[in-house]
């Protein structure tokens, strides 16, 4: 999988994207506080089983949409390949198609990049972090911004996500 495109099994099948954030996303903020790369997917489950602990709301969420990917835009990014990031994925393996750009773009430059490469315009960006999105809600319109507490474990941003999957807008 290359950080820039959709694999080829993707690209033959034009899809709708999950751009994910992890931390204040999958799991509260600083849920892996003492964490210090390099680690091993392994590692990480069993030291910190919080982490992507919202993981199985996501694939829940996905069910019945195999024409959604995901792509990572998560900080992990720097510190794992696609293929571990995968790993930890692994309960959304059939949605995973990889991660954004180069590991130390920002994060929006990086996800504009990846939708222009792709030619995607059917996307969703799940993130807790307004900083990273300059321009908020008139430059990304399908961002979701998530509580860092409660990340998408928020019946709000389930509602948001499934509007998003059922009618391509979140409201």
């Amino acid at each position: 999988m290359s950080s820039h495109h959709l694999d080829s099994k993707l690209q033959a099948d034009p899809r709708r994207v999950i751009f994910l954030d992890f931390d204040g996303v999958l799991h509260p903020l600083g849920a892996l506080a003492d964490a210090r790369p390099p680690l091993e997917p392994v590692t990480i489950k069993e030291r910190w089983p919080q982490a992507l602990e919202h993981l199985e709301i996501l694939a829940t969420l996905l069910q019945k949409h195999p024409k959604i990917a995901v792509v990572v835009t998560s900080s992990w990014r720097m510190f794992l390949n696609d293929q571990q990031l995968g790993e930890l994925l692994e309960p959304i393996g059939q949605w995973y198609a990889g991660s954004v750009g180069f590991p130390y773009q920002g994060r929006a430059i990086a996800i504009r990049a990846w939708i222009e490469a792709n030619r995607v315009d059917d996307y969703l960006i799940l993130d807790d972090q307004a900083d990273y999105f300059p321009g908020l809600l008139e430059a990304w319109p399908t961002l979701i911004l998530c509580n860092s507490t409660l990340g998408i474990a928020d019946e709000q941003v389930q509602h948001r996500i499934r509007q998003w999957i059922d009618y391509g807008r979140p409201t």
